[in-house]
């Protein structure tokens, strides 16, 4: 296990730098110039624009540029955001906790009612309660996030004024959470039902039924466990994109945020903060996989790992 665990540590340091290179290249091909964003109209003489974009490292060439980025990422300096002169960990470290914060919710709302909704379906497939699942997953796939974030608003924040529609803590986490997760509950429960209807008719379910064990513990402890390994890896999937893919949750609702900061700073060309991001997103990808073919041995002891 050890070696397996280290031989992946290792594969993931080319992933970032696959990743984050592109990005970098990608980021300097967009139009526009750094400096004038910056300056935002003010006039400003050529020597001053020539100083500004020496003290950025813009007067240098191109691949100077990347080595130079590469150099101090690897010794964890990821440089200092353009447009507000701060460190860029400090400005992700910010806005980290709100990301982490909505990510949690919406896991939370997704396996949780993703999980109950294709665990009923499965066990009574073709059936009035199956329809009703699969057509509620269905229409949370299908509804975009901004649509549902208004309707969610209009009915549960204005009309009834249940939870707060901006802020902070608890209440105000509560709808943001559902729309993030809305998208999770549909695929997890297609996921889920279409796994326990394959595994249930398995011999060793029938084995278990026929040694009088309870059709609860054939469930939750035979059917569902086995269920569970392509649900899993579809739940680290959507963990990642959960840390980065918010934005538009994050703009309906006035929320701080790593997407929101994407966002920003890919308009405003602030590339120390883009490629950190990036970098960000990218690594909480791969630890989220990990995590999941760690799970698969616990979920199914005889996949071992050498």
């Amino acid at each position: 296990m050890s070696a397996y665990i280290l031989r992946r540590l290792i594969g993931t340091v080319p992933v970032l730098i696959i990743a984050t290179t592109i990005a970098f290249f990608a980021l300097h091909l967009i139009p526009g110039d750094p400096v004038n964003l910056m300056l935002a109209g003010v006039p400003a003489s050529i020597e001053l624009r020539e100083n500004l974009r020496r003290q950025l490292g813009l007067d240098r060439p191109l691949h100077l540029q990347y080595f130079n980025f590469l150099a101090r990422a690897a010794r964890g300096n990821l440089g200092v955001s353009f447009r507000t002169r701060q460190p860029v960990s400090q400005v992700i470290a910010q806005q980290l906790p709100a990301t982490l914060e909505l990510a949690a919710g919406g896991l939370l709302i997704g396996v949780t009612f993703g999980m109950g909704m294709g665990l009923v379906a499965g066990l009574r497939p073709n059936s009035p309660v199956d329809s009703l699942a699969m057509f509620i997953a269905i229409v949370g796939i299908s509804i975009p996030g901004y649509w549902t974030a208004m309707l969610l608003i209009y009915v549960f924040g204005l009309r009834l004024g249940w939870v707060p529609i901006v802020g902070g803590g608890l209440a105000a986490l509560i709808l943001p959470s559902i729309v993030v997760g809305s998208f999770a509950v549909g695929d997890i429960a297609r996921l889920v039902r279409s796994s326990i209807v394959e595994i249930r008719n398995e011999d060793y379910i029938r084995t278990a039924r026929a040694k009088g064990l309870p059709e609860r513990r054939v469930i939750l402890r035979h059917a569902l466990r086995n269920a569970l390994i392509p649900v899993v890896t579809l739940i680290g999937l959507q963990l990642g994109l959960f840390v980065g893919g918010g934005v538009i949750t994050e703009t309906v609702f006035a929320r701080q945020g790593i997407g929101k900061l994407l966002v920003d700073a890919i308009l405003e060309k602030d590339y120390p903060v883009v490629q950190a991001i990036i970098m960000l997103v990218t690594a909480a990808y791969i630890a989220a996989n990990f995590v999941v073919d760690l799970l698969y041995a616990v979920l199914d002891p005889r996949i071992r790992y050498s």
